[in-house]
């Protein structure tokens, strides 16, 4: 019984995900990418420009700069210039937060960012995006194991690299599994999908989750996007367990 209601949920999550409305009618047209983010309901347009404050853990190491954030595709492209140097990255909208995978300038191949919406049964809907993609994957995560936030889930979903012109490039996956520890102050999220296995460091914040992968030159942010366009946000890496803290205020 309890394999029937496991096939049955991946069923389901499929069906949200490839035959539904919404984002995933979206998904499908792998071949046009669009100058603007398409967001779906509730969703604001973030770009932008931005006056930056911000610090290390434990208000460590405090710095100031700006920050640019432009529409690329379904996602937007964030370029900070700071006190502590420059950094570039790619984000993903999700509801009223937004998540971002950032590195080094040029340093960030094969970086990526996923952000989950906690529903109250504990699934998890989440968007997924590689640096420098101009359009997000989805998945669906399904609690087998654990209370919360961590334990284990099956997944399954759909991921849509940059497409390239005269090939298909959405695939679906139905089978993986996701563990989520914790580590530090944040969590560690491990995936294994077809083998496949892939590890990332995010944080935990109310409805939402995010986790940046791709090796220990790939950081995040997790922003809280303000009634007044405003960012509210903590990144974090694998480097350290721990966050900072940076306010982007709309110029």
């Amino acid at each position: 019984m309890r394999q029937i209601f496991i096939n049955c949920l991946l069923l389901s999550a499929v069906c949200l995900l490839i035959s539904c409305g919404g984002p995933a009618e979206r998904i499908k047209e792998t071949a046009a990418i669009t100058p603007t983010p398409s967001p779906t309901p509730g969703e604001r347009d973030i770009s932008g420009n931005f006056l930056i404050t911000g610090a290390g853990s434990h208000d460590m190491d405090p710095y100031t700069g700006s920050l640019t954030v432009a529409p690329k595709g379904d996602n937007y492209e964030f370029r900070w210039a700071t006190t502590k140097g420059t950094r570039v990255g790619t984000g993903v909208q999700m509801g009223s937060v937004v998540a971002v995978t950032f590195a080094t300038t040029g340093g960030g191949k094969g970086c990526g960012v996923v952000v989950y919406k906690i529903d109250s049964d504990g699934t998890l809907k989440g968007r997924i995006a590689g640096w420098g993609d101009e359009t997000s994957g989805q998945e669906r995560a399904f609690h087998s194991e654990g209370s919360n936030l961590l334990g284990t889930y099956i997944v399954a979903g759909i991921t849509q690299p940059k497409p390239v012109a005269g090939t298909e490039t959405q695939e679906t996956y139905a089978n993986g599994e996701l563990k989520i520890t914790k580590d530090g102050a944040g969590y560690d999220f491990e995936w294994n999908i077809d083998g496949n296995r892939r590890v990332a460091f995010g944080i935990w914040k109310g409805s939402y989750a995010a986790a940046s992968f791709g090796g220990r030159q790939c950081s995040f942010a997790l922003y809280d996007i303000q009634s007044n366009g405003s960012l509210e946000g903590n990144w974090g890496g694998q480097k350290q367990v721990t966050f900072g803290t940076e306010t982007a205020k709309r110029q």
